[in-house]
């Protein structure tokens, strides 16, 4: 088990794992932002603010894994069915950021819970899916290793997704469950794959188009995520500052 996981781990380059880390830490980062001051926002706020959340957490976790996948088996040529990929990023925002959002507006602990859990299916569900765009070869699973991953993602967002505390703490702790939970899956279940190469031809999308290709949508959506967490955080400062009655605890 030991063994896989290592595996896992080591057919990776190492400045793509660092890459994938640095990128899931500054989505995890900038979806604490947005979630912190929820308690006191409005309803109309925090609809709004869960547009952004599902947006950059759905993004943020495909682009994590690609980022992965980019340095994965530098040995293999991989190639990308391009519909497949694209069709992996909605996965992400609905099956992903939908469930973290939703955390903001269920409140009960159980729910959220409940919540937790089903992000971490969502990440398996965009795993899986952009696993499936690779063309070349064909994935097959070890189900231990991989319900393993799944098991300890479930756990990660579950504790990310109760996490109610706004101090210091409470948001890192919110902030590491996300990172764990997402991390945790990717590498575990890259862990349980054996790819079995066959040659087709270059069909696909390549290494270099998909770097660009995750290089443009992070980039996009990275800078609008900046221009609309500090919109969000201005506009909940100044219904603060105002006295908006309409706030919900």
């Amino acid at each position: 088990m030991i063994g896989l996981l290592l595996q896992g781990v080591l057919e990776t380059r190492a400045n793509f794992i660092l890459a994938a880390a640095a990128v899931c830490t500054v989505m995890a980062m900038t979806l604490v932002l947005l979630m912190r001051n929820s308690a006191t926002a409005t309803t109309r706020q925090r609809l709004f603010g869960a547009a952004w959340i599902a947006l950059v957490a759905g993004v943020g976790v495909w682009t994590t894994h690609f980022v992965a996948m980019i340095g994965y088996r530098p040995d293999a040529a991989l190639t990308y069915d391009l519909e497949l990929t694209s069709i992996s990023i909605l996965v992400g925002i609905v099956f992903v950021g939908l469930p973290i959002a939703a955390s903001e507006i269920f409140r009960d602990r159980l729910e959220r819970m409940g919540l937790g859990a089903f992000t971490a299916l969502g990440v398996a569900g965009m795993h899986l899916t952009g696993m499936t765009a690779v063309e070349n070869c064909l994935p097959t699973y070890n189900p231990l290793v991989l319900t393993a991953g799944i098991v300890i993602s479930i756990l990660c967002f579950s504790f990310a997704l109760t996490r109610v505390d706004t101090d210091s703490k409470g948001l890192l702790g919110k902030a590491a469950g996300i990172i764990a939970g997402v991390c945790s899956l990717h590498f575990i279940a890259m862990a349980s794959v054996s790819l079995n190469m066959f040659d087709m031809g270059e069909t696909g999308i390549g290494g270099v188009t998909l770097s660009i290709m995750v290089a443009i949508v992070a980039l996009s959506v990275f800078a609008a995520t900046m221009i609309g967490t500090f919109n969000h955080r201005r506009a909940l400062a100044t219904g603060r500052l105002q006295g908006d009655d309409t706030l919900v605890a």
